[in-house]
């Protein structure tokens, strides 16, 4: 545990030390991942906006049996003060990340925090002090666990509501806690929200007609039957992997951990949604789009009871949203125009669906073609994620005071 000290303050003539902040160091059972998960709702309290994550989702993406611990090691934290567990955060170490960029970065996510500068800097003293033991020098988040997961803090929102879908979602004072530790942005996600045609189709559809005879392509959906989607999973890790191999901070997917990704979304998958392009019979670029289930988890407060399953259930027929989550190109099919007709497919889909718009997330802040793409369709940044990270390592040049204190 990291005690820590917060000195005494007045009220009228009396003096009142607060009760000191201790970190606990956690397992990742099924109690204290129903912890863990508790951990991270009192922020929220009253936050009309927010939708409490399914605690059933989080037990999986937790367990240590998840695929990703596979190659990856991580720590939960929990802070308490007088009894009462008032923030949360995970340290991560990632094997493939060191093998795909070869340094020394360790990572936290899944931070969640009272207002006060104290316990932030105790969390973050952990998560930096658990990294260091392990041969860390930098710490980059919040990240949970690793990119392929939740990213970014949302630090500029122009259309304030819930978040979409698998977004991130904090109160705006998240970014003062971090930046006090003596964090900074190390990179910038953004969201674009492109509302649904109503007219002009028909111009789409020879736009998209054009692109695939050009380049002898043949835009289609996932197959449905067992054999077929199966294989088109495996496509998608091909296309994934070496479609965001040279991104900024990507880690490759392993098989186990897609086809577990897979089985997730298919509950809630629109087959009309993950289209594939296909070239000579190749898969060359892939996207998928998801209703946004938050618009019917909101209803429920994260646990799952009979009559809240029936709450859920008719509040899934009212989903007018989704989430472009992924919309990859292999690079020698790049600049054929394979984004604009995935997107335009999609726009397609998404009317058919009813849905007034969707959100396009997320997309590196200078990745030009893809925003381009999807400004096509009058898409327009209107969130902003950051990725932030700072030195750790013992006396090096930058590292805050309190990340280098003896745990």
């Amino acid at each position: 545990m990291l005690p820590v000290s917060v000195a005494p303050v007045s009220v009228d003539t009396v003096s009142v030390a607060p009760m000191a902040v201790t970190i606990a160091a956690i397992s990742r059972d099924r109690r204290a991942r129903t912890r863990f998960w508790r951990a991270g709702l009192p922020p929220y309290a009253g936050d009309a906006h927010f939708v409490t994550p399914l605690l059933l989702d989080q037990h999986a993406r937790w367990h240590p049996e998840h695929p990703f611990f596979a190659h990856a090691e991580a720590q939960h934290f929990v802070a308490v003060r007088n009894g009462r567990d008032v923030g949360r955060i995970a340290a991560c170490v990632d094997a493939r990340h060191d093998e795909q960029h070869g340094n020394n970065i360790g990572f936290f996510g899944w931070f969640e925090c009272e207002r006060n500068e104290a316990t932030a800097a105790a969390l973050l003293d952990a998560a930096a002090a658990w990294l260091r033991d392990r041969d860390r020098d930098t710490m980059r988040g919040p990240l949970s666990y690793s990119t392929n997961g939740l990213s970014g803090l949302l630090v500029e929102d122009k259309r304030p509501g819930p978040p979409v879908v698998d977004m991130p979602y904090n109160p705006s004072w998240y970014a003062d806690l971090l930046e006090g530790w003596g964090l900074r942005g190390a990179k910038d996600l953004v969201a674009l929200w492109a509302d649904t045609p109503q007219a002009g189709l028909e111009r789409l559809e020879r736009i998209v007609k054009r692109i695939e005879r050009r380049g002898s392509y043949r835009i289609r959906p996932v197959r449905t039957d067992r054999a077929g989607f199966a294989a088109d999973i495996e496509h998608v890790l091909q296309i994934y992997n070496c479609a965001w191999e040279k991104n900024w901070g990507f880690v490759p997917m392993t098989a186990a951990e897609i086809r577990h990704e897979a089985h997730s979304l298919r509950q809630i998958l629109d087959p009309s949604l993950l289209l594939f392009a296909d070239h000579e019979g190749e898969p060359v670029a892939f996207s998928l789009t998801l209703p946004d289930i938050h618009q019917a988890l909101h209803t429920i407060r994260g646990r799952l009871w009979p009559w809240s399953i029936l709450r859920f259930l008719v509040a899934k027929r009212g989903i007018r949203q989704g989430r472009m989550v992924t919309l990859g190109v292999i690079p020698r099919h790049r600049r054929a125009g394979l984004e604009t007709a995935l997107i335009l497919r999609s726009v397609e889909g998404a009317r058919r669906l009813g849905w007034v718009g969707a959100e396009c997330s997320w997309v590196l802040e200078d990745n030009d073609l893809m925003i381009a793409a999807i400004a096509h369709i009058g898409g327009a940044i209107y969130r902003r994620y950051r990725i932030f990270e700072s030195a750790i390592a013992e006396g090096a040049p930058g590292a805050p005071t309190s990340a280098i204190r003896s745990a």
